[in-house]
């Protein structure tokens, strides 16, 4: 028999071993092969109920914890000790007052989970702020680590907010459980809906930065192309000046003067000089 807790009249059985978890399951009379299935198929938060059992699958953030209430009966199954799991022994060892209600345990439960998404969620933005902070003070193109950073931090994000929207979908079917009321359903949707707008706020924040990492790259380029284009304006005088001397006419001017070739130099010289203080004036050099 697989080691359980009991508290008050609820029996509690925790596991982070998978393998063959609806055997371990249907031996405290739950639907055992229907939650492997679901453990196996499926990889988004959604709620469930089973042949008079509760499932509660809270996938968020790479860390999945599926809850099964039946009755007096909660089992916890984890592949890891996530932080949920954690919670949930912590509690068990000081045996909180909840406990002694599957009801109340399944709603403290999601609320602990939406609160640990929302720590994380703020840990997020804390590195999007000292980005943001970073770049602001010296924005620059090849800014790739930040760039990096901002992308890993976007995915995070926008998997979170899939994760929620899917929650929030499956909120309703809680009002048809007799574990939740439907006040706690009420709060718990409250808190869905405020993770999911600082979620949200915190992809505009990154979305921000890129924009501005996007300015920092069309400035750049703006100005290379006017230093491309002040330097080929130069060269283009001076090909000018060259290619006359080059053609073959019996009368230059200065062709025969004995210093003409060192004029003729200087003056190209003198146009070089004389252009590129003038691009330099305009900010284009």
């Amino acid at each position: 028999m697989p080691r359980s807790k009991k508290i008050g009249e609820v029996i509690y059985y925790i596991t982070t071993s998978t393998e063959r978890i609806g055997e371990k399951l249907a031996r405290f009379s739950l639907p055992g092969e229907q939650i492997e299935q679901i453990w196996v198929e499926e990889d988004v938060p959604d709620v469930y109920f089973i042949e008079g059992a509760l499932v509660l699958d809270l996938n968020f953030m790479d860390e999945r914890t599926l809850i099964a209430i039946k009755r007096n009966t909660v089992a916890v199954v984890a592949e890891k000790e996530t932080e949920l799991l954690k919670w949930i022994r912590n509690a068990i060892k000081k045996r909180r007052m909840f406990l002694n209600n599957p009801g109340s345990f399944a709603y403290r439960a999601i609320k602990k989970q939406l609160d640990i998404i929302h720590d994380r969620i703020s840990k997020i933005q804390r590195i999007v702020t000292k980005v943001e902070r970073s770049m602001a003070k010296n924005l620059r193109s090849e800014d790739a680590d930040n760039v990096i950073k901002i992308y890993d931090v976007l995915i995070q994000l926008y998997d979170v907010r899939r994760e929620l929207a899917y929650f929030w979908k499956v909120l309703m079917k809680l009002k048809r459980t007799p574990y939740l009321k439907n006040e706690e359903v009420e709060d718990i949707k409250g808190d869905v809906h405020e993770v999911l707008s600082f979620v949200n706020l915190t992809i505009k924040s990154a979305n921000s930065i890129l924009d501005l990492h996007d300015r920092a790259l069309s400035m750049e380029l703006n100005l290379l192309i006017k230093r491309l284009t002040a330097i080929s304006i130069i060269l283009a005088v001076i090909t000018i000046v060259t290619g006359i001397y080059g053609m073959n006419f019996k009368y230059l001017p200065l062709a025969d003067h004995p210093y003409g070739f060192w004029i003729v130099n200087g003056l190209m010289l003198v146009l070089y000089a004389g252009m590129w203080w003038w691009f330099k004036r305009i900010g284009w050099m």
